[in-house]
């Protein structure tokens, strides 16, 4: 079997992930501000953290985010649908003079039952975590652990031995961020071939 050599390097001196397209999928990160209004964000560098209930996301120090996730102890994760790319994408719209977010004002949002916080109406899934612990120095950046206390999912997200997989997502498709800058809807998916001795 011959392989293939990758003719075009790139530099680890440039955001690599800049240049190719990878796929992800887009969150909505919920927290607090010190005055009790929520604050929600895109995230797209999150996911669960192993297989025992954590969730992590990436966050720089410098983002309200950040500083209200480590002040409560507390964040909200809303996975939103591909009918939400519009309201998911006003999240992201800088602050005022006054530091308020108003484009927020287009997300409907519910009370979490556990944390403190809100969840985005409408979504697919809703995670409420409590603040595990902070990892500082990736560059710029930090990686915010949080252990789920709380979730709930669409019912016609959750998968069951009397439903096929693919119809599920076929039925409720998945949005994903295609970073850099470009959002996917899947509807389509297929078993993937896993050895038959493969174990997790």
């Amino acid at each position: 079997m011959s392989s293939t050599i990758l003719n075009l390097t790139l530099s680890s001196d440039e955001p690599l992930f800049e240049r190719v397209f990878t796929v992800s999928p887009l969150v909505l990160v919920s927290t607090l501000e010190p005055d009790g209004t929520p604050d929600i964000a895109p995230k797209h560098m999150a996911g669960p953290l192993g297989w025992h209930g954590f969730y992590a996301f990436v966050c720089s120090p410098s983002h309200g985010t950040y500083a209200n996730a480590v002040a409560r102890e507390a964040f909200t994760v809303s996975y939103p649908t591909p009918d939400q790319v519009l309201e998911s994408s006003l999240a992201a719209a800088a602050r005022a003079e006054d530091a308020t977010k108003p484009m927020l004002a287009a997300l409907e949002t519910a009370p979490a039952q556990v944390v403190d916080g809100v969840l985005v109406a409408g979504a697919m899934l809703h995670l409420e975590c409590e603040l595990d612990r902070v990892l500082d120095g990736f560059g710029d950046n930090s990686l915010v652990i949080g252990r789920i206390v709380a979730a709930a999912a669409d019912e016609r997200a959750v998968r069951s031995i009397d439903r096929d997989d693919a119809d599920i997502v076929h039925g409720l498709p998945l949005l994903v961020y295609l970073s850099p800058g470009r959002f996917a809807k899947i509807d389509d998916s297929h078993a993937f071939p896993f050895p038959t001795d493969f174990r997790r």
